[in-house]
């Protein structure tokens, strides 16, 4: 591994409920070196955004969890990780794919998307001291070899589906460590605009009019911004300014 610190350690495991649980759980218990990731085979109870799951064939994917002890970075600008988090992904893949053939986009909050298909999913848990993060736990769930989805995810992608072949996995996690730890080391030196230039350079419908539905109410918007704490920012027809958390709008079309 050709990084300073990022998959360093890699605890691998050949099956676990959820790599996020494991980890989080083991933070608890004893001091973890920065960098280290639990790494899975088989996630039998994959977590996603808000009690959502993430569904992986065994052995197909990449699932795993990035430990961080980001104490640099105060408790209102989280989600900075999440923004770096996406961009490592989005890094990784076009690593493989030629953007000008493929449309690799973040989808706010959690999501990559190629070709309006999903590929990818974060998961981010934060352990808070006063004001600032202690530590965090940044789980990722990347569709690299798995040909097949069923129902629920009749709307994912994997690599192989679009490149027809088998990658690598422990390649695959090598790419990803080495764009996130680049964009982390960024981040630890303030480099916020820049950061956010390039999340909402690949913001899926970012500036662009859409049909959102909040509770009972479906309205046209754009987005345009997201706060530092992760609110979604949208502007609608009307020019009024909407702000929402997580699962509480809903992109329709």
């Amino acid at each position: 591994m050709d990084t300073l610190f990022v998959g360093q350690h890699i605890l691998e495991l050949d099956a676990t409920e959820s790599t996020n649980t494991y980890a989080t759980n083991l933070i608890k218990e004893i001091p973890v070196v920065e960098g280290t990731i639990v790494l899975t085979h088989n996630q039998t109870k994959g977590r996603g955004q808000v009690g959502n799951t993430w569904q992986a064939e065994s052995g197909k994917n990449l699932t795993f969890s990035l430990i961080l002890h980001p104490n640099f970075l105060a408790i209102d600008k989280q989600f900075y990780l999440s923004k770096i988090t996406s961009l490592a992904v989005f890094g990784m893949l076009t690593d493989f794919l030629n953007t000008s053939l493929y449309d690799i986009k973040i989808k706010w909050p959690n999501d990559i998307l190629v070709n309006d298909r999903k590929i990818a999913g974060i998961l981010i848990e934060n352990i808070l001291r006063g004001n600032f993060l202690q530590s965090s736990v940044i789980g990722v769930g990347i569709n690299i070899n798995q040909q097949g989805f069923n129902n629920v995810d009749k709307q994912a992608t994997s690599l192989g589906i679009l490149l027809q072949q088998d990658f690598d996995l422990k390649e695959m996690l090598h790419a990803f460590c080495r764009h996130f730890e680049a964009l982390y080391l960024l981040l630890k030196q303030g480099n916020f605009n820049k950061i956010s230039e390039a999340y909402f350079k690949q913001l899926y419908k970012f500036n662009e009019f859409a049909v959102y539905q909040a509770g009972e109410k479906t309205f046209t918007a754009k987005i345009s911004g997201v706060e530092e704490s992760g609110l979604l920012v949208l502007t609608t027809e009307q020019n009024e300014v909407l702000k929402f958390n997580f699962k509480e709008v809903a992109l329709l079309r």
